[in-house]
């Protein structure tokens, strides 16, 4: 049984399917794939514990160090996160830089592709995705705008 169908049968005629009831439902089925899922760091307390820290301080880098407008000052690029321990650049010096605007704007894109698979059915979030096509298609073009800061 995949990771979805274990999930659905969780939920069942359930209104809400909860972390709760998988993380309960996981432990008591040691067969299954989600059990056997790398999020669950092989049950081991010690480790789930320290990836909770983590996850933990690098919330507290998104939330708390941020410019005097309120917008964060840190961001955490694909080309970074793909390293052991991966870590946080500051924003200044990202959009100084030609080649780490291009990955934060390709990672941008990335997720706004996420986004609209998740809200597409949303009618008022169509000039978004419209938008959101533009830009990917001026940046194939090479036309990504180099660095610095977009309206």
């Amino acid at each position: 049984m995949s990771i979805q169908d274990e999930l659905l049968l969780i939920k069942g005629d359930s209104e809400l399917l909860t972390g709760e009831e998988v993380v309960k439902w996981a432990r008591a089925h040691p067969d299954s794939e989600l059990y056997n899922d790398p999020i669950f760091c092989g049950w081991d307390e010690k480790k789930s514990a320290y990836e909770h820290w983590l996850w933990g301080a690098r919330r507290l880098i998104a939330l708390h160090v941020v410019y005097e407008d309120g917008e964060r000052k840190f961001v955490s690029l694909s080309v970074d996160r793909a390293r052991d321990g991966g870590g946080y650049r500051d924003m200044d010096e990202v959009l100084r830089s030609k080649a780490l605007h291009e990955v934060m704007l390709a990672d941008a894109l990335r997720e706004l592709e996420r986004m609209e698979a998740k809200y597409n059915r949303l009618l008022q979030l169509k000039p978004v995705w419209r938008a959101a096509a533009r830009v990917r298609g001026a940046q194939r073009k090479g036309k990504g705008g180099g660095a610095g800061k977009a309206a």
